[in-house]
């Protein structure tokens, strides 16, 4: 999984391009929220990637009545299904494939939504639908019959950890991974500016977002994933997450892998070993 992010790179070259006597940059939705459209995943790219899965497609009705593509790939024996939330720029046509070929061995069911003006999906995306989006797809998983909610993990990457977050907080579930993610958006950017000759303002809609606000309100085994050389939201946020937490540290772990970066930490057979355990750990 690569190439998605919070677009730490497009916000650092939007301050970095201003003239050097710009006292103020805004920091908007737009700078962080960029859809991609695509189609999706193919039964052919499934099968070369992850022949243990099968595929079903799903349209999923979002709060607001967009439209939210998802597919959902499930195998013989599976002991869980995690409900995976990409970062900025991942659609299931992009990497469908990836996703499947990191999760098969762990021996998990996935289901997999494209974010809203993402993919296959409808509607304008804003940080504020994304995380209601989230809800839907939750709902929407606990309504096929078959699924016991004791047994989702939800699990979201970078921009997509804001939306497993809310999910955490506010529905049950068996346990969450918060995978290369961020305190808040102000600290955030705090830090990918400095040292730059502006004074950033943030808008409204982009005030307090991330997970620190949601650590008091998940009650569920937790996992946070960071790369030790991540630039883009360095191991810190993980670890003032990993502090913020009320979780006893038998219910809580936080696992910087050595090596990884932003978008290739589940790459990293450290990573993969972990994420085993938890799952044994958290599915009984």
């Amino acid at each position: 999984m690569s190439r998605f992010s919070l677009r730490a790179t497009a916000l650092a070259a939007a301050l970095m391009s201003m003239p050097l006597s710009a006292c103020v940059a805004q920091v908007s939705e737009s700078q962080f929220i960029r859809p991609v459209p695509g189609g999706t995943l193919t039964a052919e790219a499934l099968g070369a990637a992850a022949p243990s899965y099968t595929l079903t497609r799903h349209s999923i009705a979002s709060a607001d009545g967009a439209k939210l593509h998802a597919v959902y790939l499930r195998q013989p024996g599976a002991k869980a299904t995690v409900v995976y939330f990409g970062g900025n720029g991942y659609t299931i046509e992009r990497f469908g494939t990836s996703t499947a070929a990191l999760f098969a061995p762990l021996g998990v069911d996935v289901l997999i939504a494209d974010h809203r003006g993402y993919g296959l999906s409808e509607g304008t995306p804003t940080a504020a639908a994304l995380e209601a989006d989230g809800l839907a797809v939750f709902d929407y998983l606990i309504g096929l019959r078959s699924v016991d909610p004791v047994r989702i993990v939800l699990h979201g990457q970078s921009l997509g950890s804001f939306t497993a977050g809310n999910v955490a907080a506010n529905r049950p579930a068996a346990g969450v991974v918060l995978e290369s993610s961020i305190t808040t958006i102000e600290e955030w950017v705090e830090a990918q500016t400095a040292g730059m000759p502006v004074k950033v303002k943030i808008d409204d809609t982009l005030k307090g977002r991330g997970n620190l606000s949601k650590m008091s309100a998940i009650d569920e085994p937790l996992l946070l994933l960071v790369g030790g050389s991540d630039k883009t939201t360095p191991s810190r946020f993980s670890e003032a997450l990993y502090a913020a937490s009320s979780l006893p540290p038998e219910r809580k772990l936080l696992k910087i892998v050595d090596g990884a970066g932003h978008n290739d930490v589940l790459t990293k057979p450290e990573a993969a070993t972990t994420y085993a355990e938890f799952l044994r750990l958290m599915i009984r």
